[in-house]
């Protein structure tokens, strides 16, 4: 009976261990990003006559003019914030109130939540939306089931639920590239009904999924696509189209 216990315990502890470094192992492949433009991002980042930006617990993207509309945005994972500083220079270049937070272990599932540290910080802001890319898409949606009252839209890129929110009421936009090989178009199809049927939809015609971001060129080898300067014009023109329309 001792051996029978003592055998036992060797193998739990060793579950145990397998377990941990696990869960060690993904903790920390999570956290590596893919890597971006850097050049170009940190040229974002910094201040210019149109925009101011601060860089803390979110990196706030601020138009030189008051505005009363915030957009705040949720990374995919394994990405760094910095990834999708271009595009909010330009949403903040538009008038938009531009924010993004970065993600602990570059996952948004364990930074859903972190929309309401901007929102603390910004009551001037009256109108807010919030948006992610891929997996920073499907957190965004978590996050609204239970803080739509603090919304005006949501704006899904490349990206779906993870869950049924279609009882939410909330505006949604979901864009798309047919040429996405991660979030394909199949998948936009096949999660639609946990989404409401109100949900607008708009296809970006051979664009994919990194050029929504500032991804390396490594990650971004297909053929035929549009250029991501034109990728990102229309996720711009399309999603401030979507924000005004929407303003409550």
């Amino acid at each position: 009976m001792a051996q029978l216990t003592a055998m036992i315990k060797k193998i739990l502890l060793t579950l145990v261990g397998v377990i941990i470094f696990s869960i060690v192992g993904v903790s920390i492949w999570m956290s590596i990003p893919f890597a971006y433009q850097q050049e170009t991002t940190t040229a974002s980042l910094q201040s210019n006559n149109l925009v101011t930006v601060k860089q803390g617990k979110f990196i706030e993207f601020i138009p030189a003019a008051d505005t009363s509309i915030g957009l705040i945005f949720y990374p995919g994972g394994k990405t760094s914030a910095e990834t999708f500083a271009p595009l909010m220079q330009e949403f903040a270049k538009q008038g938009v109130y531009s924010a993004i937070t970065p993600m602990p272990l570059k996952t948004a599932f364990l930074g859903i939540n972190k929309a309401d540290d901007v929102i603390a910080a910004n009551p001037r802001i009256k109108h807010w939306y919030i948006a992610g890319h891929s997996l920073g898409g499907v957190a965004a949606a978590e996050y609204i089931k239970a803080n739509a009252n603090k919304l005006a839209g949501m704006l899904l890129w490349a990206s779906y639920p993870g869950s049924d929110i279609s009882a939410v009421n909330l505006p949604v936009l979901s864009i798309y590239a047919d040429k996405d090989l991660q979030s394909t178009p199949a998948k936009i199809a096949q999660y639609k009904t946990l989404l409401a049927t109100t949900t607008d939809y708009v296809v970006i015609s051979n664009g994919n999924h990194w050029q929504f971001g500032h991804y390396l060129d490594e990650l971004n080898q297909q053929q035929g696509l549009i250029t991501r300067d034109e990728q990102q014009q229309q996720v711009l023109e399309q999603s401030l189209l979507f924000i005004n329309n929407n303003i409550q």
